[in-house]
């Protein structure tokens, strides 16, 4: 087992890292053949402030009135800020049996949570606009706000004795999907979608939304990314095909079945690792996104083999792979018993889809004041 350590310089250190390891303790995150980066990135250009650790939309209206509830006479702002955080999950967790609490975050741990919901939430809270600067920590934040600084925007206000649990008013969604209807002047994905959450939160999977009539420009990044996510699927699935032939030969047959059908649906390969990104590349400096030569150099050679899986160019291909994303731990090298799971990041790359829905089912469920 690998272990993540670090040496601790300070709050904003800390912060980062707990970011981090939620991340990775996510299942979406799993990132086998080192890819995540080009995932992460059409994530962020589709659906920006969103992760995959988020749960329900109202927490974008609780946490900032937490933090404008504090008293920060306390010297110890972050123990206040935490006693606050464990009073909101004992208020959800105590309203009556019915409320919807679906997703609430510390139903089990409560007030023992290690990573609490505006750590979940902080980058969102940012990048749609609710906090004043998406740079500061949570730190920083608390001790602006001691001096008296205004560090939030003004959304809608949850009384103290609010029963509705995670069920939006109707002025509350409207009010956050202005929020995200003016991320990139309008021109992302999220707001689209948002903006007309009642019509298309029946949507399951992220290929119909590609079937909607969207603006050229969002189409175009959502074609890309789904054709990346077809693309890269046939090589997550070799993957897992020859763990199985090593350490789980029961497995072997439900592998190869789905292998051969992922290459009987003919997935169109692009030219080269560029125009399959494009879009990404294109907006690289709105998502934060730098292509890695290897990896391109990895998504070139895989476009070139993919209409081979099972053939040996296919399967070096992805040996060498997982012994340079994994230095002295790829498993693809392990001579002797391993015991495997059974299934190693073997989804198809959905970009945070089912996040998003049910933020759009929380819009769509609205109900009157």
């Amino acid at each position: 087992m690998s272990e993540l350590g670090w040496v601790s310089f300070g709050s904003a250190e800390a912060e980062a890292v707990n970011a981090l390891i939620g991340a990775l303790t996510d299942s979406e995150a799993r990132d086998e053949l080192g890819i995540g980066a080009i995932r992460d990135g059409f994530s962020d250009l589709l659906f920006p402030g969103t992760s995959t650790v988020q749960t329900r939309l109202r927490y974008f209206l609780m946490i900032p009135q937490v933090f404008q509830d504090l008293d920060l006479r306390s010297r110890d702002h972050q123990t206040a800020l935490r006693a606050a955080e464990a009073g909101l999950i004992a208020r959800l967790l105590a309203l009556p049996d019915g409320t919807d609490r679906d997703q609430l975050i510390g139903i089990d741990a409560g007030a023992k949570l290690k990573r609490m919901p505006s750590a979940v939430y902080w980058s969102g809270l940012g990048i749609w606009g609710i906090r004043q600067d998406a740079r500061w920590r949570i730190g920083e934040v608390l001790e602006r706000m001691a001096r008296g600084e205004t560090c939030w925007a003004d959304p809608p206000r949850i009384p103290q004795d609010d029963m509705r649990g995670f069920n939006l008013k109707q002025d509350e969604a409207d009010w956050i999907v202005d929020r995200c209807v003016s991320l990139r002047e309008g021109r992302t994905l999220l707001g689209n979608l948002m903006s007309r959450a009642r019509d298309v939160a029946h949507i399951n999977e992220l290929s119909e939304v590609a079937q909607l009539d969207l603006p050229n420009d969002l189409k175009y990044q959502l074609n890309h990314a789904l054709a990346f996510a077809d693309t890269m699927f046939g090589a997550a699935l070799l993957y897992n095909l020859m763990l199985a032939e090593l350490f789980a030969p029961d497995n072997v047959d439900h592998w190869q079945r789905q292998l051969s059908d992922w290459q009987a649906s003919e997935v169109e390969s692009a030219k080269d690792a560029r125009s399959l990104i494009v879009p990404l590349l294109d907006a690289g400096s709105d998502v934060g996104f730098s292509p890695n030569a290897r990896t391109m150099d990895f998504i070139d050679a895989w476009l070139r083999v993919m209409h081979a899986p099972t053939g040996k160019e296919a399967r070096d291909l992805i040996i060498a792979r997982e012994k340079w994303t994994k230095p002295g731990r790829a498993r693809l090298q392990i001579n002797g018993d391993y015991r495997w799971s059974g299934s190693s990041g073997a989804g198809q790359l959905t970009f945070r889809w089912g996040r998003v829905h049910r933020y759009l089912q929380d819009i769509a469920e609205a109900t009157p004041a």
